[in-house]
């Protein structure tokens, strides 16, 4: 009998471990997705994230639009395949997809977009949203957490650098909260990406002073928060 509940102890450890891996690793693929594009793994992982709740985080909403966002429009040819391997998504995240799709310029994002909010109380607005079109997510200016998010996701996608230089801009525009979080998301960002810290120091001689002055502080931070080896 001891060995027995020894033995499901260590079954219950093991199933644990490999959990926690299977949520580092999708995690890990999107977080890293630039350095090593694959397409080929985002309808997993979507579905991976879906179920540990990693879309209900604060901020990752609009990240994750941002991020499949650019993913979709780089890889047009296979969001057909895509959605059909995202069947049977909840449908918040199904809604999440929708406004990607719609982010990327993609037709199918408005559709997705109506079909989803047909009966819903925000019907007017949603089909005013989706018959406009987007802005490109390149193009969208940092005007909130929100959008600072979604420029990161962005990034996450592609590595260019025109998204952490439009959260560098937003930096000393005086909006409530926004100098904060730029500071903060520069510092975290810059410390486990080293892209990101290399955009940064490079960007010092082109920036005002009172963003670079930020921008210093946000470096700072960034070394005392990597981790030594």
């Amino acid at each position: 009998m001891k060995t027995l509940k020894l033995m499901l102890v260590a079954s219950l450890a093991l199933v644990s471990s490999l959990a926690a891996r299977a949520e580092s690793s999708a995690q890990a693929w999107l977080e890293n997705y630039y350095l090593n594009p694959q397409p080929a793994g985002l309808a997993s992982a979507v579905r991976t994230l879906s179920r540990e709740g990693y879309f209900e985080q604060p901020g990752h909403t609009a990240l994750a639009i941002g991020f499949l966002g650019t993913v979709f429009a780089q890889n047009p040819e296979l969001v057909d395949r895509w959605l059909l391997q995202l069947n049977g998504l909840p449908p918040a995240h199904h809604r999440l997809i929708a406004a990607a799709l719609w982010q990327a310029g993609n037709p199918l994002g408005g559709d997705m977009l109506r079909h989803l909010d047909e009966y819903s109380s925000v019907r007017q607005q949603v089909d005013h949203l989706a018959d406009r079109g987007s802005v490109a997510i390149a193009d969208t200016p940092v005007l909130s957490s929100s959008s600072m998010n979604l420029r990161w996701g962005a990034f996450l996608a592609s590595g260019d650098e025109r998204h952490i230089i439009s959260i560098l801009e937003a930096i000393g525009t005086d909006r409530p909260g926004l100098d904060a979080a730029a500071r903060t998301a520069l510092a975290q960002d810059a410390a486990a990406h080293p892209r990101v810290l290399e955009i940064c120091q490079a960007q010092l001689a082109h920036q005002p002073e009172e963003v670079r002055s930020v921008l210093r502080a946000a470096l700072d931070d960034a070394v005392l928060a990597k981790p030594r080896t």
